[in-house]
């Protein structure tokens, strides 16, 4: 009936948002790589040191990352999700503010 597989991808998936949501929002590599895997189409933003702000797909901000800091145009600061997306994912899991 159940794929022990897919229930322990899913608790897997379940516990990283948690883990982020722990964090204020805010994502580390390794989890960077979980979200591509199965979240690949989730929007974050790029703190970046000196340029703007940058909303992108999940699946694209290692790439990005190497590439600004690859050619010397800045450093990456920090990756988090939207404070929306917190608060949908808060009530998802019944989290109180």
């Amino acid at each position: 009936m159940f794929d022990c597989r897919q229930v322990s991808r899913y608790y897997t998936n379940m516990k990283t948002l948690y883990t982020i949501l722990s964090q204020f929002g805010y994502i580390t590599s390794i989890q960077a790589e979980e979200l591509t895997e199965y979240f690949p189409c989730m929007k974050v933003i790029i703190q970046w040191g000196g340029l703007p702000r940058e909303r992108v797909m999940v699946s694209e901000v290692a790439k990005r990352i190497k590439h600004v800091e690859d050619n010397d145009i800045d450093y990456c600061r920090s990756v988090f999700i939207t404070a929306e997306q917190s608060k949908k994912l808060k009530e998802v899991f019944a989290i109180a503010d």
